[in-house]
């Protein structure tokens, strides 16, 4: 469900300038209704809509699983809804101050901001009367659902059906002349969605002296709840209700975790008492109980120790001295001393049974580091305790060296190095050291102790020197260092392109075209990538023909050109990182096509006596034929140039011819460039 827009964090948005004034509105699901709340989010068109009235029509969009169509259209009220009258309010307004404060925002002579009850103090005053009403209106209506309906902005559908769903849309009835359009909003609903109200979470008390601490996190359920009460019970059975205003948020949601709701509660001490919360919707539901909060609250102790000098006699022993007001010693069973490694803990007793007139005491077994506490234990159970202090043996002891010290290293040199954690108590960081050459010594890039285990620079990456080096020191507190970490290498990104090879020697044949270059210079190449393009089409691409990745092959034979003509060839080179080349000027070659076989012909004849003709028929490749030359004679020796034909045609009728006469026939295709096939020979008797 979408929180309508009126709490307080959200009310200080809607008196910011918006093009055009709209209605905000929100539903809430019950078993056999559905109820909605709603409100203009402008000072100005809300005093317009409150004299205009409000309408709703309900859209019916589907029945028991299955769209509605056309869509149902049918209007929940036959005139609009509008404030009541002011004297129709004066029942609930004796019973609800926020009826009150709503009934003196709409019908009030005039409009002061004085605090109305808890929270609503906290509120920062606005300039404007118009929206000093508007926003205590609004606020005022969210804490009581009557209220709200006796004001025209909430309503109840009593007329809706399971197995159907809606969309509810709340219009303003009509729009004074010369004064900006309210939209209209919606909202979906369906009684199908109803789920019960859930019991409010998180709360949790601190019982201190004479009083307890409350609190819960207003933010977890902030989309449900809009107010919350609180009550407490002497027996966890009968519970009353302690608050006589509703508890509510006046800050603006910052998440989840955002804001805590508390109360203080006034009690005895030694007594333990019970307290649970409820929270209440827009629409005047209340919650089932949180879960309860128990505890007693207790006399403190008004004196604690203070720890005011310390002594190491041995490298394994320390003596603590404490202040602690003697009119105390009758308060408390005596004092124990507590351990920790940092001064955040936790905290361990180390020694216990100390009397109360003491006000010192040895300690042995130190550590590496040392946090100490003192604490007096109060007879009735409560504890006070000295702040830490920190004791810190003669050490002359390094820690281990850093291990697993890794790096990142991008293209524009920012550089990532992380390692991992050294386990010394008493470690206070690390140091750094880089050099270009593994072999001379280190400068250290660190001015100071680094404290984390990961270390971001920026370094030279457009430079001679491919490769870097890295190497680090762990440091305690005591600056004693450890021996230096493994070297660590880290390659330098490549971001210079290699240099272009260029053509040298080129020859074109029957075969294809063979091409020589000079390979690209730089060291790092990986592979040199030859482009060819048709020149015979206007609109060609260059297309990769092929990468010969090894460094040694100078030369390609192209023997995939689709056919004769004019073809360009350029060639780049590409390195190890994918950075390629400029690319070489354009080369262009003029290729003759492949040389044709006998094999690549198919030539035959037909006799037709009846008709007196023989046709001749043939095929080729798929290749350009410029023409054909046709032989004919009447033995295989005498062939003559008989006939010259198209390079379109196939085929060929011979109708001057002697009957009773062997012929011979020999076929030769020309191509482009003069170039000339096998003749192909057939025999037949006419």
């Amino acid at each position: 469900m979408k929180y309508l827009l009126i709490l307080f964090g959200l009310v200080s948005s809607m008196l910011q300038a918006q093009e055009n004034p709209s209605v905000q509105v929100i539903s809430r699901n019950q078993q056999d209704r559905v109820l909605l709340r709603w409100a203009v989010d402008q000072p100005q068109a809300w005093k317009e809509a409150n004299t205009l009235g409000f309408l709703i029509e309900r859209s019916t969009i589907s029945r028991n699983g299955e769209a509605v169509v056309p869509i149902e259209k049918s209007m929940l009220v036959t005139v609009p809804l509008k404030p009541q009258p002011l004297e129709a309010w004066e029942t609930l307004a004796t019973q609800d101050q926020n009826a009150a404060i709503l009934a003196q925002a709409l019908y009030g002579d005039r409009f002061e901001t004085s605090s109305p009850g808890e929270g609503l103090g906290a509120i920062y005053a606005v300039n404007e009367e118009l929206e000093q009403r508007f926003t205590f209106g609004l606020l005022a209506a969210e804490q009581n659902y009557e209220a709200a309906k006796l004001a025209g902005w909430a309503f109840e559908d009593t007329t809706a059906k399971k197995g159907e769903q809606y969309v509810y849309t709340i219009s303003v009835a009509q729009t004074l002349e010369g004064t900006p359009i309210i939209e209209n909003g919606t909202v979906y609903s369906s009684l199908d969605d109803f789920e019960p109200l859930p019991k409010p979470i998180g709360f949790f008390g601190l019982f201190e002296d004479n009083h307890a601490n409350l609190s819960w996190n207003f933010n977890l359920l902030q989309e449900l709840y809009t107010n919350y009460s609180i009550e407490r019970s002497e027996d966890n059975s009968v519970f009353e209700q302690l608050n006589a205003a509703p508890i509510f948020s006046v800050q603006e949601s910052n998440g989840p975790n955002g804001t805590s709701l508390s109360y203080t509660d006034s009690i005895p001490n030694n007594k333990t008492f019970y307290y649970r919360i409820k929270g209440k919707t827009a629409f005047g539901e209340t919650s089932p109980p949180s879960d309860v909060v128990s505890g007693k609250a207790q006399e403190n102790l008004a004196f604690s120790p203070r720890i005011t000098r310390k002594e190491i006699p041995t490298d394994s022993t320390a003596t603590l001295f404490w202040e602690f007001d003697q009119k105390g010693n009758d308060l408390i069973t005596g004092f124990e001393v507590h351990r920790a490694n940092s001064d955040n803990g936790p905290f361990e007793v180390v020694k216990k049974n100390i009397s109360t007139t003491a006000r010192t005491t040895t300690i042995s077994g130190l550590k590496r580091v040392n946090y100490f506490t003192v604490v007096a234990l109060g007879k009735n159970g409560v504890r006070s305790e000295s702040f830490a202090t920190m004791i810190q043996p003669i050490d002359s002891t390094p820690p281990l060296p850093p291990m697993g010290l890794s790096a990142a290293l991008d293209t524009t040199g920012i550089l990532r190095l992380s390692w991992n954690k050294n386990a010394e108590e008493d470690l206070k960081g690390y140091r750094i050291f880089t050099a270009n050459n593994p072999d001379v010594e280190f400068n250290e890039i660190t001015s100071k102790t680094h404290l984390s285990e990961i270390f971001i620079d920026t370094i030279p990456i457009n430079n001679l020197n491919k490769k870097i080096y890295f190497k680090i020191k762990a440091e305690d507190f005591r600056y004693n260092q450890s021996k230096f970490s493994e070297i660590l290498m880290v390659d330098k990104p490549d971001v210079s392109p290699p240099s272009p090879p260029f053509f040298k020697r080129y020859s074109s044949s029957t075969d294809g075209i063979a091409l020589q270059w000079t390979p690209s210079s730089s060291t790092d190449v990986n592979s040199h990538i030859i482009y060819r393009k048709n020149n015979a089409k206007t609109d060609a691409l260059w297309e990769q023909i092929t990468e010969i990745k090894s460094a040694l092959d100078s030369t390609y034979t192209d023997h995939s050109l689709p056919a004769t003509g004019s073809y360009s060839y350029t060639i780049i080179a590409k390195d190890n990182v994918g950075l390629e080349s400029s690319v070489t000027e354009a080369l262009t070659l003029l290729w003759n096509g492949k040389e044709i076989q006998e094999e690549d012909m198919k030539f035959s004849g037909i006799v037709d006596r009846e008709l007196r003709f023989i046709n001749l028929s043939w095929k080729m490749k798929d290749m350009p034929i410029i023409e054909y030359r046709l032989y004919r004679g009447t033995t295989k020796d005498d062939l003559k140039l008989y006939k010259v034909i198209d390079g379109s045609s196939n085929g060929y009728n011979d109708t001057s011819l002697e009957i009773n006469t062997e012929y011979w026939y020999g076929l030769q295709a020309i191509l482009n460039g003069g170039r000339t096939s096998p003749i192909k020979e057939i025999n037949l008797k006419y």
